[in-house]
């Protein structure tokens, strides 16, 4: 079975794939994975109390990074999934970056709604193109490699146990 089947169920449980996620994990320890390109770090995202940051200032951490907007239903609908997703790797030193492709005032409108315990940034300038971003919302994981081995177009169920494992494998 090719390895963008077994990552896809990583990503999945999300989907309804039914692969092994133990040789997903294997496959990740030692070093043979699906990559599905390498991260651009020139991209500047900045947090709501206007401090701005290069995505480069991340490089050699994992990065678990979800581009979303308050508009977006399905990326809603997940972010209490990626929140819990945080809490279960607190133990790690994954860093989530969430960041909106939306203006300040919405976000902040949507947070006095919604109160996520995650980090929530702003896009100063567009994702590079590397990222492969097709719409919202769209989600990723970067190795401490700057390897994108995980991308998930589309709303997700992130708190699973297989995409714990899979996370704490690429954090090794």
């Amino acid at each position: 079975m090719g390895r963008s089947r077994e990552l896809g169920f990583v990503v999945g449980l999300i989907g309804a794939m039914s692969v092994p996620v133990n040789a997903q994990v294997e496959d990740v320890a030692s070093g043979d994975i699906e990559v599905y390109g390498q991260a651009n770090f020139d991209w500047t995202i900045r947090t709501l109390d206007g401090d701005e940051f290069e995505l480069e200032e991340f490089r050699g951490k994992v990065l678990f990074i979800n581009l979303w907007a308050s508009w977006c239903s399905p990326c809603i609908r997940e972010m209490e999934t990626i929140e819990d997703l945080r809490h279960r790797l607190a133990d790690t030193d994954v860093e989530f970056l969430i960041v909106a492709a939306e203006g300040e005032r919405p976000v902040r409108r949507h947070l006095r709604r919604y109160s996520y315990d995650l980090p929530i940034y702003l896009e100063v300038d567009r994702m590079p193109p590397e990222f492969g971003l097709r719409g919202l919302p769209t989600s990723w994981i970067v190795d401490r490699a700057g390897r994108i081995v995980l991308l998930r177009h589309g709303e997700a169920i992130w708190d699973t146990d297989e995409v714990e494992a899979f996370t704490r494998a690429v954090n090794r």
